[in-house]
């Protein structure tokens, strides 16, 4: 059996001198030459380069645009987020990562510096248009004994309407604005002890603390302005020797100012306004009256 198979085997191989065939089917390798290398891979498109160069465009426009440069600093950041996170992918087209960032980076500079510079324009403009000019105040003839010191424009020489020099009660204060007089307020002579007017306009209105006392102070308003003003405008408060200042206490009465409703130009009203102070130098204390949008203040006062 051995013979057989070895004769068999003997017999597939090609006669001596006879070139090798190759079984069907059979692929020689493929031997690459030498020197020959595959083409190096091209860059794809960067879509987050793209997005930050658009997004920092936007940006540095409206970094120009007063109040719309706060967003736009915060869109500015996230391009350079944008922006960098492209630079830093491989395989990816760098140019559009390149420029967006860096406008990016602009476009946030320019942000806080124009928003810096136009709130700053804004807060001046606003300023400017609330000035409020120093009080004329207007002192009845029958106590300003004919002096030099019976008005006051504002000047520098005059003290009148001051804490040390306060004005007369039933004098004249005109408050004026960059657009002219605003408001006249006169304030009369004030009831010290106002228990009995109190517990009048409401028996259950509260009793004062111990040591202190209502008191209250008449006041008469005119409204100078273009359109129409409310007399909350107006803020009144007590001024104590010691220079402890107090603020109006709320009470259930008829007859306050806080009544007295929308004025129109020309238009006056009255009112008492009312106030629980320290009993204890009552009389020596003073009243005083300002503009809401103006810390500078008129003091009545005298005996």
């Amino acid at each position: 059996m051995t013979s057989t198979t070895r004769g068999s085997s003997m017999s597939e191989q090609p006669p001596t001198g006879q070139p090798y065939q190759p079984q069907p089917g059979y692929q020689p390798p493929q031997y690459q030459q030498p020197g020959a290398y595959p083409p190096p891979p091209q860059n794809r498109f960067n879509g987050l380069g793209l997005a930050s160069f658009i997004i920092g465009g936007l940006s540095l426009l409206f970094a120009f645009v007063p109040f719309a440069n706060y967003a736009s600093g915060f869109f500015a950041f996230i391009g350079i987020i944008l922006g960098i996170i492209g630079l830093v992918l491989k395989g990816r087209a760098k140019l559009l990562a390149i420029i967006g960032t860096a406008v990016s980076v602009i476009a946030l500079i320019l942000s806080i510096v124009l928003a810096v510079v136009y709130t700053a324009g804004f807060v001046n403009a606003v300023d400017e248009a609330v000035t409020v000019d120093p009080p004329s105040i207007t002192v009845p003839e029958s106590t300003a004994g004919g002096s030099d010191s019976g008005s006051s424009g504002g000047s520098e020489q005059s003290t009148i309407g001051t804490r040390e020099d306060p004005a007369p009660y039933g004098s004249t204060v005109t408050i004026s604005t960059f657009e002219g007089p605003v408001w006249d307020v006169s304030v009369g002579a004030p009831v010290l002890n106002a228990l009995d007017q109190v517990k009048a306009g409401n028996q259950f209105n509260p009793d004062p603390a111990p040591g202190n006392q209502y008191a209250i102070i008449p006041a008469t308003v005119t409204y100078r302005g273009d359109s129409s003003g409310r007399p909350f405008e107006l803020q009144f408060s007590y001024v104590s020797p010691s220079g402890q200042s107090y603020d109006p206490t709320f009470v259930a009465m008829d007859g306050q100012l806080t009544d007295v409703d929308e004025l129109l130009s020309g238009a006056s009203g009255s009112g008492n306004v009312v106030f629980e102070i320290p009993s204890e130098g009552a009389e020596q204390g003073t009243w005083s009256v300002s503009y809401v949008l103006s810390d500078e203040k008129v003091y009545f006062g005298g005996q």
